[in-house]
């Protein structure tokens, strides 16, 4: 039995955002035998690209039921049903994310009919819904409406279903995108299948137990699994392969904190397999600092010098002086300078003038690291009824925590006291500003 399900929702991210319309067609792989759709009042505005797109308004939602109302009903139709969607990792990881809100773990095995759609019915130029229907002729009403795109997806679920080589795909989506035949020689598809489909750190182990691997990732079963089902293009991964007896996990609620505790974990355990990272000390670094006159400047001292703001840290001189001398060709800096050496041969410091150069200065080096000096980064926890927080002070890493924000207010001296203290160094800061850059809608509290 296939539950064929479509949500519409407020807006692109489990996290932040809220189910609007849901359809579910119960479809025993020949005819339909059920059908639920309704919209639901998500608390929250609607995005206005949503509006555009589905013509969803946030007045059609402000009298119809919450999830919270409807969820049972939903339980119902997808129990022991296999859970069918277009993209299915976006609605499966929203309605799981609404069910998480209510304390209820929401786990179903799932089919994705755009990766079925590849493999079984290949040659064509996009699998979005949208074309994919229209180049096979099969109609779809109301587009971007739960209803129409869910019964779209049965039709297009059947097509698969009536080809030859569908039951091969089919399986090795039920098994979470496992390919059995591929698995290393002494681990079992119930080794991976216990794995969660959450942000953490896992680790590889031998027979002894002693971890051989660890990576942190945003999802941890789906990085086993790719890692596991692709070839063993070289001796050191077919041999730790060969080596694998186990597989442990630790949960973090942030791929961020996955990165940061995964390297940790590295430093102190030293996994054969994993690439050598060389540890790099920091010794000098760039501080903003501002002269007698009043003028920013930025200036190279060792990392213990107490005056300025430490904005970035090498591991030598040298390096400190290399990307200070690029950042001065990159923005022209060498202008700024020269009109700043004007107004002191003149005597005459002009306030715009001081206000427009300390200005400058600021938000050119701003982008080669934080936004600003010191702030926590607040992000999912482990737990449903938690958030998890990193922080960062006077540009440094300091460390993470967890806080129920029901009993501990967001402020900075609350946040400070549930930091669990870590260190800061040359490939930590790498980590920290790569996964800024992939958050773009981070929550930051700022101090």
């Amino acid at each position: 039995m296939y539950a064929v399900i479509d949500v519409e929702t407020t807006g692109g991210s489990p996290a932040n955002d809220r189910v609007i319309e849901i359809a579910v067609v119960v479809f025993d792989g020949n005819r339909i035998t059920d059908t639920f759709s309704t919209l639901l009042n998500p608390r929250r505005p609607i995005d206005p690209y949503v509006t555009k797109l589905t013509g969803i308004t946030n007045e059609m939602v402000s009298s119809a039921p919450t999830f919270e109302e409807v969820h049972q009903r939903v339980l119902e139709l997808t129990h022991e049903s296999i859970f069918v969607a277009h993209n299915v990792k976006f609605d499966f990881g929203m309605l799981r994310q609404e069910y998480r809100r209510l304390g209820i773990d929401f786990n179903r095995r799932q089919l994705d009919t755009v990766n079925l759609a590849r493999k079984v019915l290949p040659g064509f130029n996009s699998y979005s819904l949208g074309n994919i229907c229209d180049s096979l002729g099969i109609p779809i009403t109301d587009r971007h409406r739960a209803l129409g795109d869910a019964e779209a997806t049965v039709k297009l679920l059947e097509l698969i279903l009536s080809k030859n080589t569908s039951a091969k795909y089919i399986e090795i989506e039920l098994n979470h995108g496992i390919d059995v035949d591929l698995l290393p020689p002494y681990l079992s598809k119930a080794e991976i299948e216990k794995l969660p489909e959450d942000a953490g750190v896992f680790y590889y182990r031998d027979e002894v137990d002693k971890v051989i691997y660890l990576d942190g990732v945003k999802n941890i079963r789906k990085k086993v699994i790719s890692h596991v089902s692709s070839l063993a293009d070289s001796p050191d991964k077919k041999r730790m392969f060969e080596l694998v007896r186990s597989i442990d996990y630790e949960l973090t609620g942030t791929e961020l904190i996955a990165k940061l505790t995964a390297y940790r974990e590295y430093k102190k355990l030293q996994p054969e397999f994993n690439k050598h990272i060389k540890p790099q000390v920091f010794t000098h670094a760039i501080y903003i600092t501002t002269d007698e006159q009043g003028f920013s400047q930025l200036k190279i001292h060792p990392v213990d010098w107490n005056s300025g703001e430490c904005i970035l840290k090498f591991s030598s001189k040298a390096s400190a002086n290399k990307v200070l001398s690029k950042i001065i060709r990159e923005n022209n800096l060498y202008s700024w300078f020269a009109v700043r050496s004007k107004m002191k041969e003149k005597g005459v410091i002009e306030a715009k003038g001081l206000k427009n150069h300390n200005s400058f200065i600021e938000k050119t080096i701003r982008k080669y690291l934080y936004r600003h000096p010191s702030f926590f980064i607040v992000g999912e926890g482990i737990h449903p009824d938690e958030h998890s927080v990193v922080c960062i002070e006077n540009n440094t890493y300091k460390g993470y925590g967890y806080f129920n924000p029901e009993l501990t207010p967001a402020t900075p001296e609350n946040l400070r006291e549930i930091i669990r203290t870590d260190e800061d160094d040359f490939e930590t800061q790498k980590i920290i500003r790569a996964q800024l850059r992939k958050m773009k809608n981070a929550k930051l509290v700022v101090y």
